[in-house]
């Protein structure tokens, strides 16, 4: 009987550009090559932040997921929504987010998985009811758990907890190690003397071994370091052929598992990449200070501080939840404040990303920071069970500076007093949202206490492939040899290189390209007004400004710049949003001002996330004024001045689009100008 192998890949970013380097630099290879060998049988696991930016970066990636799928090749894991580690977060998170990743899958590939990723593969036997009621019958335990609890041979395992019961696969981590050194180096005579000796054991036809890695071991990784991704996708491409051609060992589907003893009770127990990599003060992720990943989840400072911020978020959303009687996921939405609920859910979960992970997170960090934003959706699902017309203020997103809200009883329009800028605008009777962007994580730093732009941070012009096919052909200029362990050597454990020659054949990347690149922007709200005066810079669009509310609006005034006084107007219409800017020059001479309007829309934000980045689109409504569109709902924003513009842009945000119009004024000495931007919601652009 030949050896049964798992090889089960990992997908995971949050949702941020890194996605699209990730996935430039590795998913898209690694999926090609398995896709090349359709008589082989892969286990997949994407994280939901990752299926969230995915859809919206590249949603071909997602379709290579499903034409395997589709042809019995592929098999998806579930898991929690945002990798967030179960063993160090609340129960309640966890049901959350085991739902909402099982809704997400099902969404995207209709389909319902049966087989659970293990989060960071830490271990308490106490969560099993919750993976079970999940869906999941089947999960990944390390080899180190599973022979602390009294397993001797790699086979699957059938264990309990109170009434519920899972089947454990042997997740062996000697076999990772020698199948990334063998797709790193293409030197795979180590890789299958270990499985040939798997074989070679007595009842080997009742093992089941599981290769259970990140996938950007597969390209990122070794683009991190240099290195060119397509060197390990070739390698693994080679060893897939001689696994394809050997009947020693038949690829299989975890779902197929079937235990073959029990282990009743397992021990605790921890990632033994993270117990290294504390110990190790150059491997990735490396935190000092700490004994193990235990001592590590007891004594961190952000882990402490950031525990206390989930536990104020998440009392908020169980209150709103119990005073509405809506457990949140898996129930599906009826009503819009259900749809808001389901948000609220979401923006806590997707901020809860790899907590509890070493190296990751901490203050400042918009992944967990942003986590405050719940409060906005939790708000609007209290809001829409009676919405009333009326003017309020209060700190609606909970980023510690207070918001200005208009509601007309339908519409609720969220402004800050950073530039009079709409940062969130609702249709309350059905749910549906037009401006606003919470699950974005733009890369920069977070600021509490002020809704400002967020400073993203330009990177590095690397280069990243342009073609995802395994071959090296074309990069036989890049081939050289580097003294063994090589810049991936703080990947490896030192046994590795035991009987390995003194160098390695590597392959170089391309050099990066010169200077800096911005990623893309994100979280900038609407109406953000971008002015320069007579030539000079333009000023920040969220400088603050004083407001008071009128009968019918609010009103800003911006006295920042030299012998001008501008006041900003802004009230609700029927169907959109009125904007009337007065300018008034106090100077006896004639002043220029080039004014850019910029807005980042996302018109019914739901459906931009279910149907990614093809959904949104720049259209002319009545051919005359320029709007965003989605594609899926037919509703659009449609931005209409009262004065022409001398440009439009488009700038693609991540999860939104940006507009931008150009507006050239010249205001005469002592004299005033006023002109008015609509925003207005239209179906059938």
């Amino acid at each position: 009987m030949p050896l049964s192998l798992a090889l089960v890949f990992h997908f995971n970013q949050h949702i941020n550009a890194y996605a699209e380097v990730a996935n430039r630099a590795c998913y898209r290879g690694l999926l090609n090559v398995l896709r090349t060998h359709p008589a082989l049988k892969f286990n997949l696991h994407f994280s939901g932040t990752l299926l969230r930016s995915l859809n919206w970066v590249d949603p071909e990636t997602l379709d290579l997921v499903r034409a395997g799928l589709a042809e019995g090749q592929f098999e998806l894991l579930g898991s929690t929504y945002a990798q967030n580690i179960p063993y160090a977060c609340d129960d309640w998170d966890n049901a959350q987010q085991i739902s909402l990743h099982r809704t997400v899958i099902k969404a995207l590939f209709n389909v319902e998985p049966v087989v659970f990723w293990n989060s960071e593969r830490c271990w308490r036997q106490s969560l099993m009811p919750l993976i079970a009621r999940g869906g999941y019958r089947v999960t990944l335990i390390e080899d180190h758990i599973l022979r602390a609890g009294g397993l001797t041979d790699p086979s699957p395992v059938r264990t309990r907890h109170e009434k519920h019961e899972l089947t454990a696969v042997y997740d062996d981590t000697v076999l990772r190690e020698r199948l990334n050194f063998a797709a790193w180096f293409g030197r795979r005579t180590q890789l299958f003397h270990y499985l040939d000796g798997l074989a070679a054991r007595p009842d080997s036809d009742k093992f089941l071994v599981a290769y259970a890695e990140d996938a950007e071991a597969m390209g990122l990784w070794p683009w991190e370091q240099g290195y060119l991704p397509h060197a390990a996708w070739t390698h693994l491409d080679k060893l897939l052929d001689e696994l394809e051609d050997d009947n020693a060992y038949a690829l299989t589907h975890l779902s197929s598992a079937r235990p073959q003893q029990e282990l009743p009770a397992l021990p605790d127990g921890a990632a033994q990449w993270m117990d290294r990599a504390l110990l190790k003060a150059n491997a990735p992720y490396h935190e000092d200070g700490y004994r193990d990943w235990f001592d590590y989840l007891q004594r961190s400072e952000k882990i402490h501080h950031f525990r206390k911020l989930y536990a104020v978020v998440r009392s908020n959303l169980q209150q709103v939840g119990a005073a509405r009687n809506d457990p949140g996921f898996p129930k599906p939405a009826k009503t819009s404040a259900d749809v808001f609920y389901r948000q609220a859910i979401e923006t806590y979960c997707s901020h809860q990303y790899e907590f509890g992970c070493i190296g990751v997170g901490g203050r400042g960090y918009w992944g967990w920071e942003n986590v405050r934003a719940t409060f906005l959706y939790t708000r609007l699902a209290e809001i829409a069970e009676h919405p009333q017309p009326r003017q309020w203020i209060e700190d609606f997103n909970g980023d510690g500076a207070d918001e200005q809200m208009l509601c007309d009883g339908r519409c609720l329009a969220v402004f800050t007093a950073h530039g009079g800028r709409l940062v969130g605008w609702f249709d309350l009777k059905e749910g549906r949202q037009w401006v606003g962007n919470a699950l974005a994580v733009p890369l920069a730093p977070y600021t509490s206490g002020a809704s400002e732009h967020p400073a993203i941070t330009a990177v590095p012009n690397s280069w990243l492939p342009d073609t995802f096919t395994p071959d090296l052909k074309p990069w036989k200029a890049l081939k050289t040899k580097e003294p063994r362990p090589t810049k991936l050597g703080h990947r490896m454990p030192a046994w590795l290189f035991d009987r390995e020659p003194a160098e390695l054949t590597v392959y170089s990347k391309p050099p990066a390209l010169p200077g800096t690149r911005l990623p893309p922007a994100a979280q900038t709200g609407a109406l953000n007004d971008w002015i320069a005066l007579d030539g000079g810079e333009a000023l920040p669009a969220d400088r603050f400004y004083d407001f008071r509310f009128d009968a019918d609006g609010i009103s800003y005034l911006n006295a920042l710049l030299p012998g001008l006084v501008m006041e900003k107007r802004v009230r609700l219409l029927p169907a959109g949003l009125l904007v009337q800017h007065q300018i008034q020059n106090t100077l006896g001479k004639r002043r220029r001002l080039n004014w850019r309007i910029a807005s980042e829309l996302a018109p019914d934000y739901v459906e931009v996330l279910n149907g990614g980045g093809q959904t949104l689109r720049s259209v002319l409504w009545q051919e005359r004024y320029p709007a965003i569109e989605n594609s899926r709902t037919g509703a659009a924003i449609v931005l209409k001045p009262s004065r022409p513009w001398t440009q439009v842009e488009h700038h693609r945000h991540l999860l939104g689009l940006d507009l931008q119009l150009t507006f050239d004024l010249e205001i005469p000495a002592r004299a005033a100008e006023t002109f008015e931007v609509e925003l207005s919601v239209v179906t059938g652009a």
